[in-house]
């Protein structure tokens, strides 16, 4: 067999949408870090995350404030299913993101 997904892995040193396209992922979180001043200011960690975290962005980090609070180290623990929104836009183009 030659299995070919090692070569269509994203090069990034994050989670991106297109880590999603075959379909959607539960993930653990395992700690959030907040660097500031950044324009992705918050790193979510999780489980098999092979060192690239999601960044979410601030409307995902809205919702995930209503669900779960705004203390970033309670979240470790729970769960979120992440999936690639084909119509989420960048400058006014779709290129795709994470919810």
């Amino acid at each position: 067999m030659n299995d070919m997904t090692h070569t269509i892995v994203p090069k990034s040193d994050q989670l991106n949408a297109d880590d999603l396209l075959t379909g959607p992922k539960t993930i653990k979180i395992t700690g959030v870090t907040i660097r500031g001043g950044q324009e992705q200011p918050v790193s979510i960690h999780f489980e098999g995350d092979a060192g690239k975290p999601w960044y979410p962005c601030k409307s995902m980090r809205r919702v995930m404030v209503s669900c779960w609070g705004d203390n970033g180290a309670e979240w470790v623990g729970k769960q979120a299913t992440l999936y690639c929104d084909p119509s989420v836009k960048f400058g006014g183009i779709a290129v795709g993101g994470i919810r």
